[in-house]
């Protein structure tokens, strides 16, 4: 039986030995429009994630109520 650390040295052995050959691989080449694709949603959710930090802030000051924005400096 193949104990656990074993068997994650063979899959590091096998990844390492497949990393060598470089030049022979160029990885995944994204067509011109699956980079526009990706561009825009990239963008989107950059977007949805910049709301939900200004929504956050928002609910944030309003359940602090207005007594917040009058302390003194």
């Amino acid at each position: 039986m193949i104990g656990w650390s074993q068997l994650v040295t063979v899959c590091c052995e096998e990844r390492d030995a497949g990393m060598d050959n470089k030049d022979s691989e160029q990885g995944v080449v994204l067509t011109k429009e699956q980079q526009r694709r990706r561009r825009a949603r990239s963008i989107a959710i950059a977007l949805v994630l910049a709301a939900l930090v200004l929504l956050f802030y928002v609910v944030t000051i309003v359940k602090l109520g207005p007594g917040v924005l009058q302390r003194p400096l």
